[in-house]
């Protein structure tokens, strides 16, 4: 019987890491939407450069590393973005808020 608890255990984790996965996709998906209203290119590429900052050169590029966890990736892109003067774009509220919470973190650190 516990055998059969644990399956039920690790199927129930694996349905939310799932959705976890699921909408953490979406949030990037949703930043290259965004990267495309504002004239930025998202580059996801390997590098020697650490993942915990992006470089946005002269030429509107952000180049992320593709071998970092998905939310490192995420929460480098709000960083980015949350630079930017981003006041008269429509966002959607989910990415708004990621943005917004960045740049209030940031501000704590400052």
């Amino acid at each position: 019987m516990k055998r059969l608890e644990v399956v039920v255990q690790l199927q129930e984790l694996s349905v939310t890491h799932n959705k976890k996965n699921k909408k953490n996709q979406q949030l990037l998906d949703d930043f290259i939407e965004l990267s495309h209203k504002c004239n930025i290119k998202i580059i996801h590429d390997k590098g020697d450069f650490n993942g915990d900052a992006c470089l946005l050169f002269a030429d509107n590029v952000v180049v992320i590393n593709k071998h970092k966890p998905l939310e490192q990736r995420l929460h480098v892109l709000a960083r980015c973005f949350s630079k930017l003067n981003l006041d008269n774009i429509y966002i959607k509220p989910v990415l708004r808020e990621l943005i917004d919470n960045i740049e209030r973190d940031d501000e704590y650190v400052a």
